[in-house]
């Protein structure tokens, strides 16, 4: 029998568990790919409270996905930006669907606000994952960590489909 998933809107209650979720995908996920310099200065802007304000701004998304009783994810979208800020899925539940629930439910959240594309640094280890639906490299960036650490990235587009 299949666990029931739910996607939601966050709320002020969610903030630790998506906290977990963001910290373990990026200390896990990212390591294969990135230092333990660039891994320690991500995970440094990390905190449960750092979502409080997305959840007040009326150009951003903040939901997440619960699987197995818990939030297991989220996605942060910038509606005025047309971008995706974030996307993580805890690395213990991997390659169950979540990531492509998420991001499936960010087009639509994204369409539904009138945006025709949407557009997201991905990590060097998630360009596959985006690529996989349908998102395309428009070249490599950088994102400043601190004033010592930046991170390697590409920058990714997708035209949303107005028939969707």
């Amino acid at each position: 029998m299949p666990l029931p998933t739910v996607i939601r809107p966050a709320t002020v209650a969610d903030c630790d568990e998506i906290y977990h979720a963001h910290l373990y995908a990026v200390r896990y996920t990212c390591a294969s790919t990135y230092n333990d310099t660039i891994l320690n200065a991500w995970s440094v802007l990390l905190s449960p409270e750092s979502y409080l304000e997305t959840m007040t701004l009326p150009h951003k998304a903040l939901w997440v996905i619960e699987y197995k009783g818990h939030v297991q994810g989220f996605f942060q979208l910038d509606t005025q930006e047309a971008q995706l800020d974030a996307l993580y899925v805890h690395p213990f539940v991997f390659k169950q669907g979540l990531g492509t629930a998420l991001l499936q439910r960010a087009e639509k959240v994204a369409f539904d606000a009138g945006l025709g594309f949407v557009k997201l640094y991905a990590s060097l280890n998630s360009v596959p994952f985006y690529e996989l639906n349908d998102y395309h490299a428009l070249g490599d960036a950088e994102l400043n960590l601190n004033e010592q650490v930046t991170v390697q990235c590409q920058l990714m587009r997708k035209h949303l489909d107005i028939h969707g």
